[in-house]
């Protein structure tokens, strides 16, 4: 049950921040920004990671569901 709701909650993340819904992406990014050097990143590489969450919740998501 832990593992669906940490996948869940995973896949939510992710979706938020490929659609930069309510700005996540940029405002993660600005956070960030404020106390490192961006490099080349933007906020874009933020939604790239978004991808990734989706990803690795969904893994959490399928790992948590019982066995036939």
């Amino acid at each position: 049950m832990f593992g669906l709701a940490v996948g869940t909650a995973m896949i939510v993340f992710g979706v938020l921040l490929i659609g930069d819904f309510g700005k996540a992406a940029t405002r993660i990014y600005d956070f960030f920004a404020s106390f490192m050097d961006p490099g080349r990143a933007t906020a874009g590489t933020f939604r790239l990671v978004g991808v990734f969450a989706i990803l690795v919740g969904a893994v959490w998501a399928v790992t948590s569901l019982p066995l036939g």
